[in-house]
């Protein structure tokens, strides 16, 4: 009888601190840097470092360089690039290019926020730098 008190207890112990800890619909969504949103839009569990050196870390997770940009594309701007961190970079996915210069769907980019991938800071806003010709931007396709 003892025994299976400590069972019971154990399985609704066990049970309950799996309910308690799973995150609720209303809380699932969280503040993202870009690169979590790139993760978390791909389903990428592995580090993928700063933003910039996703140029590394992309081939290895089946990504491949284009020089065709289009619409879903990931983004990589470089820390160097107007408008990205001056220290990691940036990365995003193309909306759109308009007018030479690329329009960016990404985290943690401010203004017009709305949830995406897990993500509750995703905004879409146009670089005013024309990229053609920059050794500091590129783009990826799966």
């Amino acid at each position: 009888m003892f025994k299976h008190l400590i069972t019971s207890s154990l399985a609704i112990a066990i049970t309950g601190t799996a309910f308690l800890t799973s995150p609720s619909a209303s809380h699932a969504d969280s503040f993202c840097q870009c690169v979590g949103y790139v993760k978390n839009v791909y389903g990428i569990t592995k580090a993928m470092g700063n933003a910039k050196d996703m140029i590394y870390s992309l081939p290895k997770t089946g990504f491949r360089q284009v020089s065709d940009p289009r619409s879903g594309d990931v983004v990589v701007m470089g820390s160097s690039f107007p408008g990205a961190d001056s220290t990691y970079g940036h990365v995003g996915f193309v909306d759109s290019i308009q007018n030479g210069r690329v329009v960016v769907r990404g985290a943690n980019q401010g203004r017009g926020q709305r949830s995406d991938a897990g993500c509750n800071n995703v905004s879409t806003i146009q670089f005013r730098t024309p990229i053609a010709g920059r050794r500091d931007i590129s783009f990826w396709r799966r």
